[in-house]
């Protein structure tokens, strides 16, 4: 997919016009527009399988139409299947009530943003971008149109432009060269627009953090997958502490860095949750990472108190969160006003990320000697310090996880963080 990214905008807008703009007044049209020439472009059985995605059911020649106020009258009421499709980027609590409110007289004359039809079927699309919801006006216009004098009522649906960027990423890898072409596009230029949720990352992401030469287009794509990913994992932390738990928050990437990376908290950010320990997950070249974050002074001392007083507690907490994990201990030191750098100075582990190897080391159990040099270090030798507890989820297996829209990688992550959270809230409290 990553080959197709550089002539996602001219191919939706011919090469002699300017690349879209994120707040383009005609990025609603664009956007239809490019639903249009992937489904006219592709092989007609893509187009097929969309009509069967809406309901619709049809063997026979497939055409399409955009900004026209009709395609004809005897195009419209005397085919058995008519549809009213409502596409939006941001899904509404009840979404398909205003198809129950389509009954009763319409405003000003409307003309749908498409129409795909056939001699036994119709759709005229109504599609809208970014915050805007549908017109209700508009929507009766479009009824009633495809009503005609008929008493069959057409039927309505709703579907979010997320879920569309959905459907074509479950098409079959049978696909001919240009039909995957043509859909990467039009995914991507979803995905470009912000008009998407998580679908899992894809092996072009990883390859990225190790090229030279890193583009600006592929950043903003690798940030806007993070926002989603965060959205989706924060879903699932806020049901064991939705106090705490209240926001995401993507880190800016400079270019030359190693990760992206998405934290959680309270609202205020990293300037706020910084100062307690929380959640961050990181994304590099061989995978991702999940950890427990105590990283600025007011958390560190919090960490230092509960060693001092509950250290039992703390050992038990730790031994029983799911190995394979390690512990990373690092010395702060300020090497310019406002600037500090952290240098590794231990890593105890607990199990073992490689076969054939079993058993467990560092951090064993209650009684492990890591445990010993753990407090020493926090507690005597490390004035400055940053601990950080973290288990590995390796890139194939993030990428196997991702497959089928993501929603296996969200679960795992969010499993593992659950039960991160005993720390978390244990040093907090």
């Amino acid at each position: 997919m990553k080959d197709f990214h550089h002539n996602i905008f001219y191919y939706y807008r011919g090469s002699n016009q300017e690349h879209e703009k994120l707040n383009d007044p005609q990025l609603e049209n664009n956007t239809t527009k490019a639903l249009i020439n992937t489904l006219k472009h592709c092989s007609p059985g893509i187009a097929v399988k969309f009509l069967k995605w809406l309901g619709i059911t049809t063997t026979k020649r497939i055409q399409f139409e955009l900004q026209k106020a009709t395609i004809g009258k005897e195009r419209i009421h005397h085919v058995p299947q008519r549809l009213l499709l409502g596409l939006v980027a941001v899904p509404e609590k009840d979404r398909d009530s205003i198809c129950d409110k389509l009954d009763g007289p319409a405003g000003k004359g409307s003309t749908p943003d498409a129409w795909i039809y056939g001699d036994d079927f119709v759709v005229a699309i109504e599609s809208k971008v970014g915050d805007d919801s549908l017109d209700l006006d508009q929507m009766r216009g479009h009824f009633l149109k495809l009503k005609g004098n008929s008493k069959a009522k057409p039927k309505c649906l709703v579907r979010t432009w997320a879920e569309v960027h959905h459907f074509f990423g479950r098409l079959s890898d049978e696909l001919t060269e240009k039909d995957k072409w043509l859909v990467a596009q039009f995914r991507q230029y979803l995905e470009w627009k912000g008009m998407t949720e998580f679908s899992g990352f894809e092996e072009w992401m990883f390859e990225f953090l190790v090229q030279e030469k890193q583009d600006a287009t592929d950043k903003t794509l690798i940030r806007r997958a993070m926002e989603g990913f965060g959205d989706r994992v924060l879903a699932g932390l806020q049901e064991v502490d939705p106090s705490f738990y209240e926001i995401r928050h993507v880190g800016n990437y400079a270019f030359g860095t190693d990760h992206f990376w998405v934290a959680f908290g309270p609202t205020g950010g990293p300037s706020v949750f910084g100062k307690r320990a929380h959640q961050t997950v990181s994304l590099y070249e061989y995978g991702i990472e999940v950890f427990v974050n105590v990283e600025h002074q007011p958390a560190i001392k919090m960490l230092k108190k509960k060693l001092k007083n509950d250290e039992r507690k703390f050992r038990r907490i730790v031994s029983g969160l799911p190995a394979p994990f390690r512990v990373e201990i690092d010395e702060v030191k300020v090497i310019a006003p406002m600037k500090s750098r952290g240098y590794p100075i231990a890593t105890l582990a607990a199990g073992t990320y490689e076969p054939p190897h079993s058993g467990s080391f560092g951090l064993k159990d209650e009684t492990a000697r890591g445990f010993d040099h753990l407090k020493t270090l926090l507690l005597e030798e490390i004035p400055l310090s940053y601990f950080s507890l973290r288990k590995r989820i390796d890139r194939e297996r993030v990428l196997d996880l991702s497959s089928g829209g993501g929603k296996r990688l969200v679960k795992e992550v969010v499993t593992i963080m659950k039960a991160f959270h005993r720390l978390v809230a244990f040093v907090n409290g």
